[in-house]
């Protein structure tokens, strides 16, 4: 509480009135809670304050007494009380501090501008905010030495900030944010990490699920390859289907898990040719192992759909929906998915959708079609016809497109002449705008299940993160326990992105790039005194978007220069 004199235009009377700070959510409001009284004069005004402390006094102490916490002293008098406030009212400067002067680091007479010159330009957003969700996480408890830790923190960030090799992340360590570390002590890191894996799960999971714990319901998973720039196999790294087309190098499959705001969960690491449809169960096991899943909805696309997938997870108990491969149903069943008089209106999002209901394998099968949906699909099929006819040319050599299944999927070869197939174009078509989905859900409205399947893109989204912004791939170690740290790296950088994004768009909408953008330019300059030889470090301006930032985690950036007493 605290005494506010506000004014009213064109009157020469003052209010004095008693303010108190009130947080709702995310933000803070002054509310009047008593009115002292009107004042003409400055006398009036100093008589009113001296009531408004008066009031402050014994409202502070009846609210002393209603609480439940015991007192550390003695029963205090209301005029002890108001001593005291007096006393702060005489000694408290009114108005905001000012900045600190460069003229009040040292003694004048040792400053002078012209001796200052910049020595170095250090980046300290991301430490300050990304480092305090890296501790959020408990990722600071990974490790026990401390210098391990920094050193922990250093490699995840720089993931963060220019994503490369670890010497790349050496460098840009000592030359950008001032922080130097020998290349050898980061690789005995990272051996130090690896026994430490399933403990980084474990925290990551736990964290998700303390965050938003009510909404922990719908597990979200998918795969994909990681390539390396190399040939060699052996027991992890191996040829397999590719799906960034990389026929001529060895990889690896991720298998990733988040929940629908895109919080990660879990993720596993298999060999290279290991098939898609094999992974979830197995995912879903090791998961099981190390930390509570509880009864959770998968949702996944339909490189998952598998009798053996589907009656596993029913054994084990949770639900699912899974991505439906319509075009290769029975043939009566595809009567029915394209008969007209099974589907119903029903508003989806901005548009309305026609849905129909039926039955597969005694399991519920939910049919959608949306116009613009099938206005992509038939934009997608024209740009692929359009490719055909450019690819095959007037004399429809077979050669173009002996490896293009994309091409084949639309043409006729009889006499090594290939053409285009209008009754495999017509057969497509038909098709567009369908989409279905398969689940064990019985009491959920079929609007509900194919809204939760809508979420998918969030874990197509986190998969480009780590491919693109995070530039998981291609990896460049090749011991098995230093490509197994490597991924762990990758996903801690991703844990740290995801939940900064989360606790910013609580506030604001920022994309995760616009937000490690934002960070990289809070900076500081190094300030060199070569006559004193003394340094000083300026905080450098700071944006809208960055302030914001710093309070979504009530962070505050000390923005005053201050001097740098070297150890």
């Amino acid at each position: 509480m605290y005494i506010r004199v506000t004014s009213t235009p064109n009157s020469p009377r003052k209010s004095v009135k008693i303010v108190e700070s009130v947080r709702e959510g995310f933000k803070v409001k002054q509310v009047m809670i008593h009115h002292i009284g009107v004042a003409s004069t400055a006398e009036e005004i100093d008589k009113l304050r001296q009531l408004g402390l008066e009031f402050i006094a014994s409202e502070q102490l009846r609210r002393e007494a209603s609480s439940e916490q015991l007192a550390l002293f003695g029963d205090e008098t209301a005029q002890a009380r108001l001593d005291l406030l007096k006393q702060a009212a005489l000694t408290k400067k009114r108005g905001r501090k000012p900045l600190a002067q460069l003229a009040e680091i040292a003694d004048s007479e040792q400053v002078n501008i012209k001796n200052l010159v910049e020595e170095q330009r250090v980046i300290d957003g991301l430490h300050e905010v990304g480092g305090h969700v890296f501790e959020q996480l408990g990722f600071h408890q990974i490790l026990s030495g401390k210098r391990d830790t920094e050193l922990l923190r250093d490699i995840v960030l720089m993931r963060i900030a220019n994503p490369g090799s670890k010497f790349k992340a050496q460098r840009l360590l000592a030359n950008r944010f001032d922080k130097t570390h020998d290349l050898d002590s980061i690789y005995r890191m990272m051996d130090k990490v690896h026994p430490k894996i399933a403990d980084i799960k474990a925290k990551t999971f736990a964290r998700a699920q303390a965050l938003i714990p009510e909404r922990i319901d719908i597990l979200f998973y998918d795969c994909t390859t990681l390539y390396f720039e190399s040939t060699e196999t052996d027991d992890l790294r191996r040829f397999g289907y590719s799906k960034d087309h990389r026929f001529n190098t060895t990889q690896v499959v991720l298998a990733l898990a988040t929940n629908s705001d895109g919080l990660p969960l879990g993720y596993e690491l298999f060999e290279g040719n290991k098939a898609e449809v094999g992974t979830l169960v197995a995912s879903l096991e090791s998961w099981g192992k190390h930390f509570n899943i509880g009864t959770v909805c998968v949702v996944a696309d339909r490189a998952m759909m598998s009798d053996a997938n589907l009656s596993l997870l029913e054994a084990k108990g949770y639900q699912y929906v899974v991505a439906a491969k319509l075009r290769v149903m029975p043939e009566n069943l595809k009567h029915s998915l394209l008969s007209e008089n099974n589907y119903h209106m029903h508003p989806m999002g901005e548009e309305c959708a026609w849905i129909g209901e039926f039955s597969y394998k005694n399991r519920r099968l939910i049919a959608s079609y949306k116009k613009s949906r099938a206005r992509r699909d038939a934009k997608q099929r024209e740009q692929i016809v359009q490719k055909i006819t450019k690819t095959l040319g007037s004399d429809g050599d077979t050669k173009k497109v002996i490896t293009n299944h994309g091409v084949k999927k639309f043409t006729t070869t009889q006499d090594s002449i290939t053409t285009l197939d209008e009754d495999k174009i017509y057969a497509d078509s038909i098709w567009d705008g369908m989409h279905g989905v398969i689940t064990n859900i019985k009491e959920a409205q079929s609007t509900e299940i194919l809204g939760r399947y809508s979420r998918l893109w969030k874990i197509e989204e986190s998969f480009r993160l780590n491919k693109h912004t995070l530039s998981m791939r291609p990896i460049f170690h090749f011991k098995t326990e230093r490509i197994q740290v490597h991924i762990a790296i990758c996903y801690m950088a991703f844990a740290v992105l995801r939940h900064l994004e989360y606790m910013v768009q609580l506030t604001q909408k920022l994309s995760p790039q616009c937000i490690i953008e934002e960070l990289m330019d809070v900076q500081s300059s190094i300030l060199h005194d070569v006559a004193t030889n003394k340094r000083y470090r300026l905080p450098s301006c700071f944006t809208h978007n960055a302030s914001k930032i710093y309070k979504a985690f009530g962070l505050v950036r000390n923005r005053h220069i201050k001097a740098i007493i070297t150890k």
